[in-house]
């Protein structure tokens, strides 16, 4: 991934979520773009978490899923 990417999913207008996967699994959705920095260098990404600011090197970054994957508006479907 790079770091043109990062920067076209985060300057989108209207922006929208998306959600980036690591190499190790590892899920982290990025909601608002005040939520993603890159460093100067652009080898790191620091996406705020509720709790934490997860530090990402870009190169163990393997995809972006867009739109965010699972339940909408908090609410479930019953099942038929």
């Amino acid at each position: 991934m790079t770091t043109q990417e990062i920067r076209r999913l985060r300057e989108r207008q209207p922006f929208e979520p998306f959600r980036i996967i690591s190499a190790h699994g590892e899920q982290y959705d990025v909601r608002h773009p005040e939520n993603i920095a890159i460093t100067g260098n652009g080898r790191l990404i620091a996406v705020a978490m509720p709790d934490y600011v997860a530090t990402l090197d870009l190169l163990l970054v393997t995809e972006f899923k867009q739109p965010i994957p699972g339940k909408r508006n908090g609410t479930r479907r019953k099942a038929s």
